[in-house]
C-alpha cells in the first residue's frame, strides 16, 4: 500500500470539503545590526542567513557573503565558516543595505555622498528599510522587516524583527531552556478547538544551538502519522524523506489536519501553525530565519496558502501537486518556492501547479518564462531554475511525466526509497544555510 497515492477529489462549492473517490489518498540575510550613528567610511557588519547570504550593513562596502561571524550551525550539525566583513568605506561612499526585503526602497540622498541602499529585511512591508545618505536622518525598517542599514554618516535603521548582526543565526526564546515538549505525539489548544501534531526532536537536543525547523503537512484522507513514519516506504520516506537526510540537524513536525484535510476554513489551520511554531520556539533553541513547510496535494495547497499569507515566517516551501485550495491570504510578499507537479495529474491538474509557481515567480522577481517540461510517455523530469530572481528568493519547477504522487520515479512508479524529489527538495532548503 502507498500512502502517498492518492485519487479523485472534488471541493464542494465555498468550504473546501473534500470527498475522497475510490482510489483516495490511500532554513534572507539578516540586517546589518541597529545601533547609533555610523561613523564616516566604517565598516559593514551584516548579519548572514546562516553564512549563506547576508550582505554587509552600510558604512562601507559590501561585506563578503556570509557576513561578519560565524555562520549558521550546519544542517547535517556542523557549524558554518565565519565570513569576512567588507573593507571600510571612504567619506561619503554609499553604505551598502542588507539584502533585499520584501518592499524595501532605497533612501533619499543626503546632504552630501549618495544614499544608503539599506532595504527591509525578509517580510518587510511598504517602503520600510530606506535609509538616507550622509548626514540624513535614521532609515526605518518596513513591518517585519529586520531592519535597515544606515547610510554613511546616518543613523542605523530600526530593527523591527529584533534580529541581531554578528553572524549568528535569528535565536528564538527558547534557546538556553531546558525543554518541556518530548518528540512523538502532542496537542495543542488553538481557535477553540483540540489540534495534535508530532514533533520529532533530534536525537542528542542541545538546547545552546539554533536548530532548523520543518513542518510537513499530509494529503486530504492522510494523516499525521503517515508523514511521520514513511507510510509503506517506512523511514526512508518520514517526513517526505527529508528527515533521513537531516543528520539530527533539524526539528520536524507533522501537523494533523481537521477532518484529515486542510479546508483552513476562516484561517483556523493558518492560525493552528502559528501556535505550533510559538509553541516550539518558545520551549526549543530554533534558528527563526530557517523555518519551512512542505506538503503533497492538499498539504502542498495549505504549504502554499503558508506562502502567502506568512512570508516572514517561512524561508522556503515546497508544493507538491498542490492547488489554491486553503486559500492564499496575501501573496504579494516574496518568499523561496519549489513546485513539483505531474504533466499527468488527474486530480489537482499542472495548469494550476503552474499559476501558482508564476506568483511566485513575479514576487520574487524572477524573470518570466515557460520552463520546459518532460513529454508524455517519456517517463522523466525536468527541473527548472528561474533566473533573475531577488537575492535570497529562488523559484525552481520540476515537471515529471506522471501523475498525482510526491514521490514520482523516473522509468514509472512512486517509491519513497527511489524517488528524486526528496533529494531536490532537500538541496532547495540546504541552500540557505
Amino acid at each position: 500500500m502507498r500512502l502517498e497515492r492518492c485519487g479523485p477529489l472534488s471541493a464542494i462549492a465555498l468550504g473546501f470539503v473534500f470527498a475522497i473517490g475510490a482510489g483516495a489518498c490511500s532554513s534572507v540575510g539578516s540586517g546589518g545590526a541597529p545601533g547609533g550613528a555610523g561613523g564616516t567610511g566604517a565598516a559593514g557588519a551584516g548579519a548572514a542567513r546562516g553564512g549563506a547570504e547576508g550582505a554587509a550593513a552600510s558604512g562601507g562596502g559590501n561585506g563578503a557573503r556570509g557576513g561578519a561571524g560565524g555562520g549558521t550551525a550546519g544542517w547535517g550539525g556542523t557549524t558554518g565558516a565565519a565570513g569576512t566583513t567588507g573593507a571600510a568605506g571612504t567619506t561619503g561612499a554609499a553604505g551598502a543595505g542588507g539584502s533585499a526585503g520584501a518592499d524595501g526602497t532605497a533612501g533619499a540622498s543626503g546632504s552630501t555622498g549618495a544614499a544608503g541602499a539599506g532595504q527591509a529585511g525578509r517580510g518587510g512591508s511598504g517602503a520600510g528599510g530606506s535609509v538616507s545618505g550622509s548626514g540624513g536622518g535614521a532609515g526605518t525598517a518596513g513591518a517585519g522587516g529586520r531592519g535597515g542599514a544606515s547610510g554613511a554618516g546616518g543613523a542605523a535603521g530600526g530593527d523591527a524583527a529584533g534580529s541581531g548582526g554578528s553572524g549568528t543565526p535569528m535565536r528564538s526564546a527558547g534557546c538556553g531552556k531546558t525543554p518541556t515538549l518530548t518528540s512523538g505525539s502532542r496537542t495543542i489548544q488553538s481557535s477553540g478547538q483540540s489540534r495534535s501534531y508530532i514533533l520529532r526532536i533530534p536525537d542528542n537536543y542541545d538546547n545552546s544551538r539554533a536548530y532548523h525547523l520543518i513542518l510537513a503537512y499530509h494529503w486530504v484522507g492522510g494523516t499525521m502519522q503517515d508523514v511521520d513514519g514513511g507510510g509503506s516506504s517506512g523511514a526512508v520516506w518520514s517526513y517526505y524523506g527529508l528527515r533521513a537526510q537531516a543528520n539530527n540537524g533539524t526539528i520536524f513536525v507533522a501537523p494533523q489536519g481537521i477532518s484529515n484535510g486542510w479546508a483552513n476554513s476562516g484561517g483556523a489551520d493558518l492560525k493552528f501553525t502559528d501556535d505550533m511554531i510559538n509553541l516550539i520556539e518558545g520551549d526549543l533553541c530554533v534558528d527563526k530565519t530557517q523555518v519551512f513547510a512542505l506538503g503533497f496535494s492538499y498539504g502542498g495547497s495549505m504549504t502554499y496558502a503558508l506562502a502567502c499569507a506568512r512570508p516572514a515566517v517561512f524561508r522556503a516551501v515546497a508544493v507538491y501537486s498542490g492547488g489554491v485550495l486553503s486559500g492564499c491570504d496575501g501573496g504579494t510578499q516574496p518568499v523561496a518556492y519549489i513546485g513539483i507537479h505531474g504533466i499527468g495529474d488527474g486530480t489537482l491538474n499542472i495548469s494550476g501547479g503552474r499559476s501558482m509557481r508564476d506568483k511566485f515567480v513575479m514576487n520574487d522577481g524572477c524573470t518570466a518564462q515557460n520552463p520546459p517540461e518532460p513529454k508524455a510517455g517519456s517517463l522523466t523530469h525536468v527541473c527548472t531554475t528561474y533566473q533573475g530572481c531577488k537575492a535570497g528568493y529562488p523559484v525552481e519547477w520540476c515537471a515529471f511525466d506522471g501523475g498525482h504522487t510526491p514521490g514520482n520515479v523516473d522509468g514509472g512508479g512512486d517509491d519513497g526509497a527511489k524517488t528524486w524529489t526528496k533529494g531536490e527538495v532537500w538541496k532547495f532548503f540546504t541552500q540557505f544555510q
